[in-house]
């Protein structure tokens, strides 16, 4: 009976240390991420933040957008607004690499992104309306399909949106902004469209403001530290 209870006692304590081992393990590996990436990834603080620009935006917006036309839209960046692309900065940190446009390219084509806290709530209420949603990107024109399957796979995608991705280094988001609004260039069979609202991570996500009144009114700014301008 003693040695029973002996023998018990040492499979506890190998237990107990089998999993303290592999806690200290998973530890070791957060702490090898650079802070921007560990925020992003792991704090809660960062999904509160985006959930709550997204419940807010629909709060100030949600009014507009129900009683507009399909002559209106939302403008959306895509990555790191829509979609969260932390695995790839992870898998970049883990090769000792920077961005380059070969490994983002087979990393969109990979289609394993995944959404932003608040992202898809706040679409879904979006496709009860009239407004359209366009995704304005500087995912490569070439990463379209892959882009469009991957947010397939996410339950983000209507027949009815409009992706204005990029089909050079030329093709900046204010000469895409403009050709939304003035009915030019891609938009010439469409017609204008009167944009009530913009959503991205970066300045050049919005057009320019003379102030920053508009921020948080019709203009919505996610964090994202991991491209190292925050």
């Amino acid at each position: 009976m003693l040695k029973n209870i002996i023998y018990m006692k040492k499979i506890i304590i190998l237990t107990i240390q089998f999993f303290l081992l592999l806690s200290c393990s998973s530890n070791s590996e957060d702490t090898k991420l650079p802070n921007d990436i560990r925020w992003v990834v792991n704090s809660s603080e960062y999904d509160i933040l985006c959930e709550q620009i997204y419940t807010n935006a629909w709060k100030n917006l949600s009014a507009i957008l129900k009683k507009t036309d399909s002559k209106s839209c939302i403008v959306m960046d895509l990555d790191e607004t829509v979609l969260d692309n932390s695995k790839y900065q992870i898998d970049l940190t883990e090769k000792n690499e920077s961005y380059n446009p070969e490994s983002w390219s087979e990393w969109v084509n990979l289609k394993e992104a995944e959404l932003v806290p608040g992202a898809k709530e706040f679409i879904d209420k979006v496709r009860e309306t009239n407004v359209k949603i366009i995704f304005l990107s500087n995912r490569m024109e070439k990463n379209k399909i892959p882009t469009i399957q991957n947010m397939g796979k996410l339950e983000v995608i209507s027949p009815n949106d409009i992706f204005l991705l990029r089909k050079d280094k030329k093709d900046k988001k204010h000469i895409r902004r403009n050709e939304i609004v003035s009915g030019i260039g891609r938009f010439e069979k469409l017609g204008p469209l009167k944009v009530l609202a913009y959503f991205g991570d970066a300045k050049h996500d919005f057009p320019e403001a003379d102030n920053y009144y508009t921020f948080g009114r019709n203009m919505f700014m996610f964090p994202n530290p991991m491209y190292g301008k925050w």
